[in-house]
């Protein structure tokens, strides 16, 4: 399903309400591909990058499966070691979702059976997909029958010059503060200020500046691969960080009414299949900028609780915008 515009080309897939490609003019005024993805369904089907995505119920890890609820616990499939990480097993991106074309957009929906991945509730989930001039926008919706987890976002994995690795990009995260992790990638409930680390992203920053620093959180990754605290976070949208590439002149914008953004280098692609035309997919060959719940958020309450109750209405969104860096 392809939707597009005077500004963008966006391709999406029924299978994972998966993003397959997005097309935005470079400097040149040459169309370029600016997320990672395939040509074949069936590697999609095959893959365990989540590139493209749409990961939930819960995205990113949660410590041992367990998650409380009034009080029980409840163990979920863990398919990361000890922990469970996007979802499960078999999560929303192995999923088909069912369709309807708008105006300007795609809607995707899902039910989420009681039970599914041991999760409580039937969760009745709704991911719209528009374009509004230069931005690609993600409306999340979500209702449950009973209280349950819902932290939904997108993988996709970007890079601003459609080839090669993205080392050369500049990032910035509008935040002050990191949530710490162990050597599991599990946040510990610590939040740590960015000022005096390499993980401060507060000023634009190109990534290969600090990505073979020594600091523990970038050594345990291998790379960047942290959760950021959204400054002056209100469940407002905010632009939460941005990236961009001299070489193609391309900006990425990314808003958010999230709580908190991971910046992911992309450091474990090695093992991928090779992508669309047949391009391999190694290491720091993309970017992810993942808008979410603190990640491992049940075994740390001082973090915002991803916790959705029966009668309420989870609304999140998530927007993509493209510019051209001014010259």
């Amino acid at each position: 399903m392809i939707i597009k515009n005077e500004y963008l080309e966006v391709e999406i897939s029924e299978f994972g309400a998966t993003i397959v490609s997005i097309k935005f003019k470079d400097k040149d005024n040459n169309f370029v591909d600016v997320v990672l993805g395939y040509d074949d369904i069936e590697k999609y089907k095959r893959q365990t990058k989540y590139i493209g995505a749409t990961v939930g119920r819960c995205c990113n890890r949660i410590k041992n499966g367990i998650i409380e609820l009034n009080g029980i616990q409840h163990k979920l499939n863990c398919n990361d070691g000890e922990n469970h990480l996007h979802g499960g097993i078999l999560g929303f991106d192995k999923k088909i979702w069912e369709y309807s074309e708008i105006k300007n957009g795609i809607i995707l929906t899902y039910l989420s059976k009681d039970g599914e991945e041991n999760y409580p509730g039937n969760l009745n989930v709704q991911v719209t997909y528009t374009l509004q001039n230069n931005s690609l926008c993600i409306n999340y919706k979500a209702t449950t029958d009973k209280d349950t987890v819902c932290n939904l976002t997108n993988h996709s994995y970007f890079n601003l010059n459609g080839y090669g690795n993205i080392l050369d990009h500049f990032v910035q995260i509008f935040s002050d503060y990191f949530t710490e992790n162990d050597d599991k990638s599990l946040p510990t409930g610590k939040l740590i200020p960015v000022k005096h680390t390499p993980l401060d992203f507060t000023e634009p920053k190109k990534i290969s500046t600090d990505i073979d620093n020594k600091y523990y959180q970038i050594a345990y990754a291998k790379g960047f691969d942290n959760n950021w605290a959204v400054n002056n976070f209100d469940g407002t949208i905010k632009k939460v960080a941005r990236a961009f590439s001299l070489e193609s002149g391309i900006e990425l914008e990314v808003h958010s009414n999230l709580p908190g953004v991971q910046f992911y280098s992309g450091n474990y692609l090695d093992g991928a299949e090779n992508g669309k035309n047949n391009t391999p997919i190694t290491n720091h060959s993309g970017f992810c900028l993942e808008c979410q719940y603190f990640p491992n958020a049940f075994a740390n309450k001082n973090f915002p609780q991803p916790i959705l109750k029966a009668g309420e209405v989870y609304d999140k969104t998530i927007k993509y915008v493209f510019k051209h860096l001014c010259p």
